[in-house]
């Protein structure tokens, strides 16, 4: 079922799909001139923006938005017969009115000339404000079709580093740990039995500094001093 949206003032093409078309004409019947509304233009301002929603209200078939069910047209009407069909399109008028405020249709007829192609072609004329959406402000024509909108590039949020506190009280004083390995040193050879202070610990080393020979002391038998090299 073809439509066909007649606008006074400003107006573009729109596919809708293989039974749908939307073409927006002036109020002589030309064409206008306009780019494809197939891929959606989220920058889009004025009229531009007003026929790219009227598109997506009369191609959406209702029930069929996740996030918004009741957003669309009853598509129930696609596949009545001709005579039924023109009087249910009512629910364009429906769908325009709750959607796009800033679109009013003025007037509705039907063309039947396709009929035996099972077409009803439907003649809306649509009269655009042209104002921001939920506002009565104009858009200023300049604004509008004369530049380009700016394009502002969204940066990452900034990162939330942890700011450091102040320093807490001084802990309490932990338990003496053990001691690490010491050197010894004498003019002769380590006894076999050690008799000074410190004791000796394993890994601990001794130097003869007559003789510059490298002792190491371990724990595991054959406990005592072992030679290990020379200085």
């Amino acid at each position: 079922m073809p439509i066909t949206a007649t606008l006074p003032e400003h107006t573009g093409t729109a596919a809708l799909g293989a039974n749908w078309r939307v073409q927006f004409v002036d109020a002589d019947g030309i064409p206008l001139n306009m780019l494809s509304f197939e891929v959606i233009d989220f920058g889009a301002i004025s009229y531009i923006e007003i026929f790219q929603n009227v598109k997506t209200i009369l191609a959406t078939p209702l029930y069929s938005a996740a996030l918004e069910r009741t957003l669309g047209l009853d598509q129930t009407i696609v596949d009545l017969p001709i005579d039924e069909a023109s009087k249910k399109v009512v629910a364009i008028l429906d769908a325009l009115y709750f959607w796009e405020p800033r679109v009013e249709v003025m007037n509705i007829d039907f063309d039947y000339s396709d009929a035996l192609n099972g077409h009803l072609i439907v003649k809306l004329q649509l009269k655009i404000k042209n104002v921001i959406y939920g506002t009565n402000k104009p858009y200023e024509k300049t604004i509008a079709f004369d530049e380009t909108p700016t394009r502002v590039k969204q940066a990452l949020p900034p990162m939330n580093v942890p700011v450091p506190g102040p320093p807490g009280p001084t802990g309490a004083t932990g338990a003496t740990g053990e001691r690490g390995s010491l050197w010894f040193v004498g003019t002769s050879d380590p006894p076999a039995t050690w008799v000074g202070t410190p004791a000796p610990k394993d890994q601990d080393m001794y130097l003869n500094t007559t003789s510059g020979d490298v002792f190491q002391y371990q724990v595991a038998a054959p406990t005592g001093w072992r030679k290990v090299g020379k200085r």
